[in-house]
């Protein structure tokens, strides 16, 4: 990951004095000729090694719109393609645009790159973009990082939806500025969702909940009682009647 964080400063050092003019986004034109050919380096040293340049552009302008030096914006937005493509060298190549993105505000908010490699690992191939601003939210709010990590690695396990994140997230804020420590906040409604989840999950897919999985791969409702049962087969069975003796003919 240094390596790939090098490879980016001195692409961008190769590209400074001469930017490309393709390809760049007219929104930079808000800027000063100056700050514009760095910013224009950057992004194309980015593009270059196929990392999402949009979120780079928004950056820049941010800067200009808080009348930052050309310095600071520059500083800001080649800080900015390092930790991007830090995230892709934890998330994988194949991760989206959002993915990149969560990764590298995360890495921003001082979450290590092993700890993003950890959430990948969790349901690979699934979408994490949610996931990860989430992490980034809970350790804001002085969540320890490991705690934010494991809980959300959980939930991510558990396949809780975007919206269910987002949602935990909001009450573990409020449970904070109501004076509960963050690390317990985390944790108590961390579980409380997994329970949740577990309670809605079905045994082999089909079959009401509470049922229970046969070898055969279908479901029944207890020891010894069949789906289709008739009433009379469940609770206290009658005793069998003895059989009827035939008198034989003399």
């Amino acid at each position: 990951m240094r390596s790939f964080a090098r490879s980016i400063v001195f692409g961008i050092a190769l590209l400074g004095a001469t930017a490309s003019a393709q390809n760049v986004d007219p929104r930079l034109n808000k800027l000063d000729p100056k700050t514009r050919a760095a910013v224009v380096a950057i992004i194309d040293s980015a593009r270059a090694m196929h990392l999402p340049t949009g979120p780079l552009v928004d950056k820049a302008l941010e800067g200009a719109a808080k009348r930052a030096s050309t310095e600071r914006i520059v500083s800001a937005v080649r800080g900015f393609a390092i930790d991007l493509g830090r995230a892709r060298s934890a998330l994988g190549t194949s991760s989206s645009e959002m993915e990149l993105i969560g990764g590298a505000q995360a890495i921003r908010a001082g979450i290590p790159v092993q700890q993003l490699e950890r959430l990948r690992k969790v349901r690979p191939g699934v979408q994490i973009a949610a996931a990860l601003t989430v992490v980034s939210d809970l350790v804001a709010r002085e969540v320890p990082t490991d705690t934010a990590v494991s809980v959300i690695a959980r939930l991510v396990s558990a396949a809780a939806t975007e919206d269910q994140l987002l949602g935990v997230r909001a009450d573990i804020e409020t449970d904070i500025l109501a004076g509960r420590p963050p690390s317990v906040a985390a944790t108590v409604r961390g579980d409380a969702l997994v329970q949740t989840l577990a309670g809605q999950l079905v045994p082999n897919g089909a079959g009401p909940q509470g049922t229970l999985p046969s070898p055969s791969g279908t479901n029944r409702a207890g020891p010894g009682v069949g789906v289709n049962a008739p009433p009379q087969a469940v609770g206290n069975v009658a005793p069998a009647k003895p059989p009827v003796q035939r008198k034989r003919p003399q």
